[in-house]
């Protein structure tokens, strides 16, 4: 069943262009910065997005300096968190995805906000990610608020979580 959600989400997204994909990033980013748990956020965690996810690279920057954002480097099977400077201070790190350089984050009780990536989520805040666990490793160490966010074509009717997967308090989109 999930691997046949993964294939779907991952076709739909794929059958977008580029920029059908950069409108809806900017409608979703701007849900985002409406959102109360947002605007009352100091320390926030967010990822480096992959072209096929919602574009952050935008909202990152433009809020830093106003909030301390937090992005994830992949070591072996877990996630270390390092504060975001500018995107002159980022690296490849595995998966191709770009990762902070620097000091690495520890104090987790202090993250306000954990923005949430997902190949699809329903309307309960469950959550698929791309099958690897990383965030549900990573989640239970911090209280922060839990926001999942996608593209609308990636909420579906209902995923069937096991017992480890964490729920996101909030699923964030925008309209198809």
């Amino acid at each position: 069943m999930k691997l046949t959600i993964r294939k779907a989400m991952l076709s739909q997204t794929r059958s977008k262009t580029a920029e059908e994909l950069r409108q809806y990033s900017a409608k979703v980013c701007e849900a985002i910065e409406k959102n109360e748990q947002f605007q009352k956020a100091q320390i926030v965690l967010c990822f480096w997005s992959l072209p096929d996810e919602v574009h952050t690279h935008e909202l990152i920057q433009k809020w830093t300096g106003k909030k301390t954002f937090l992005l994830p480097k992949v070591v072996g099977d877990m996630l270390e968190l390092r504060a975001f400077t500018d995107k002159n201070s980022m690296v490849e790190g595995e998966f191709g995805i770009q990762e902070p350089v620097g000091p690495i984050f520890t104090d987790y009780d202090s993250i306000d906000l954990c923005i949430i990536p997902g190949l699809a989520f329903d309307n309960s805040g469950g959550r698929m990610g791309r099958g690897k666990g990383f965030y549900d490793r990573f989640l239970p160490k911090t209280h922060g608020y839990k926001m999942g966010i996608c593209f609308p074509w990636q909420i579906v009717p209902k995923i069937d979580c096991a017992p480890w997967d964490i729920p996101m308090d909030e699923v964030v989109s925008c309209p198809f």
